[in-house]
């Protein structure tokens, strides 16, 4: 085939004028079949041109019937492999450099894996490139760069122009990705979320972020060997909280990783979000099972859960963010408080800290996704207020019911079980769940719900703060 005759693809053409690179080489590596696509990475790789000619002279003489001299070093390796003379010159022959052959050789490639390699070689430059390309010519918004900012190339800063454009409704039942060109040939994934309102929070990108720069891991960032024992009473004291703690993580991370199967891509923010989520909850049980178990106590007795099971059976995304994210994190938050209080080493100290650090997240994300929701959808704040109502009816049967958590937090705080440690404890986790049912009433106000604190329900109103007496 004549250089004359060949025909090069508009996009090489035009890639080789703004690099530089001679068309009439484009066009005999097209003569001796090399694909478009590989011409075009060689050419946007930068690569000399001089050295180009130079190859292309070999595969011409080559392919002309010319004689191929194989080095020494080359013909040693080849017969340590097991590789004959002829499989070394069909190789040449396919377009391979001497270098690429050697390389091959050294990285302990058989001759039959070899052979394959050249066989598919050949039946491409038979039969030509069995692409069309015409995925190249996709609609996309090419040309699109993004410039990393004080904080790095962030999730966020990614959209941009029309990758940007969020839209209210995601049409795809597909795993496409945000700003892809749809493949009418892809099956359903069965997703059934996929409108915004029902996930959407602001801050979701930049809170996956945060969860990516601040991971920490149980096994080394937590001082081990400088954590002591402490009384038998409050160690017991402190193995039940752990496990409740266990517990509860268990739950929230089966619920996340059910609703995350659900959730369309065109959210993607929210998605990569909560699997940071359902990762720290992970974590959450790695080290509050390992500090149970630290010093000789173990697993401590299993909470009823009869609130955890209202979580898991919820039938709404909203509904199961609202209850996990604003009652349920809010209420570990109180926890961890409890226990960061109670700590009596760093090791322990720093085990809450950093639990919380990952709590505060959770609520964030909940408490921003409630308030979207309710914008989009005020119609729906009293079923919201069904929600709520619902956890906390449950949560205050489960507290009144089954004191375990209570006592042990109470043994926590007092420092033992005589009478004084008792009372003091008790005193202080009074003050403890007046600033948890603050915080929790707080969230609600920031989401849109500043009405919720008339419809507390009864139980948790014994830990209302008082009113401020009138001037």
């Amino acid at each position: 085939m004549s250089e004359q005759s060949i025909s090069v693809p508009e996009s090489l053409a035009q890639l080789a004028q703004e690099k530089g690179f001679p068309l009439d080489l484009v066009k005999r590596a097209l003569a001796l079949g090399f694909p478009p696509g590989a011409i075009a990475s060689q050419i946007q790789a930068g690569v000399d041109p001089q050295a180009v000619a130079a190859f292309l002279d070999e595969q011409e003489r080559i392919r002309a019937g010319g004689e191929i001299q194989i080095p020494d070093d080359v013909m040693a390796l080849a017969q340590k492999r097991r590789w004959s003379e002829e499989l070394i010159k069909r190789a040449l022959r396919t377009g391979m450099t001497m270098e690429r052959v050697k390389g091959l050789l050294e990285a302990g490639l058989r001759a039959d894996q070899m052979l394959r390699m050249i066989i598919i070689t050949e039946r491409i430059r038979e039969q030509g490139p069995p692409a069309t390309l015409e995925w190249m010519e996709a609609k996309t918004e090419w040309g699109i760069r993004v410039k990393p900012g004080k904080k790095g190339l962030t999730l966020g800063s990614l959209n941009v122009g029309t990758y940007g454009d969020i839209p209210d409704y995601w049409p795809r039942q597909t795993e496409m990705p945000r700003g892809a060109l749809p493949n009418p040939l892809s099956p359903s994934m069965g997703y059934s979320i996929y409108e915004k309102a029902e996930l959407w929070a602001d801050n979701a990108a930049d809170l996956y972020e945060e969860a990516i720069q601040r991971q920490w891991k149980p096994a080394t960032h937590i001082p081990w060997d400088s954590i002591p024992s402490l009384p038998e009473p409050q160690e017991q004291a402190l193995a039940q909280l752990c496990t409740y703690m266990c517990q509860n993580a268990i739950v929230v991370s089966d619920t996340i990783g059910k609703w995350l199967k659900e959730m369309s891509y065109g959210y993607h923010e929210v998605k990569v979000f909560l699997a940071t989520v359902a990762y720290d909850y992970a974590r959450h049980f790695d080290v509050f099972r390992k500090r149970a178990y630290l010093n000789g106590v173990g697993m401590g007795r299993q909470s009823p859960g009869y609130y955890l099971r209202v979580i898991k059976d919820a039938r709404r995304w909203t509904e199961a963010s609202t209850m996990m994210f604003i009652f349920n994190a809010s209420f570990l938050l109180h926890l961890c408080q409890v226990g960061y209080y109670a700590s009596r080493s760093e090791g322990d100290a720093l085990i809450f800290r950093l639990a919380m650090q990952d709590l505060a997240r959770h609520t964030s994300y909940g408490a921003q996704h409630l308030r979207y929701f309710l914008s989009r959808k005020p119609e729906a704040l009293l079923e919201i207020d069904g929600y709520l109502q619902k956890i906390e009816a449950f949560f205050a049967y489960e507290d009144d019911k089954d004191p375990t958590l209570q006592e042990a937090l109470i043994v926590l705080l007092g420092g033992g079980v005589g009478e004084e440690e008792l009372k003091r404890g008790w005193r202080l986790l009074k003050r403890f769940r007046a600033r948890w049912i603050s915080d929790y009433l707080w969230r609600l106000e920031a989401a849109g719900m500043p009405e919720r604190r008339k419809g507390l329900f009864f139980y948790l109103r014994q830990w209302l703060p008082e009113p401020a007496p009138a001037p």
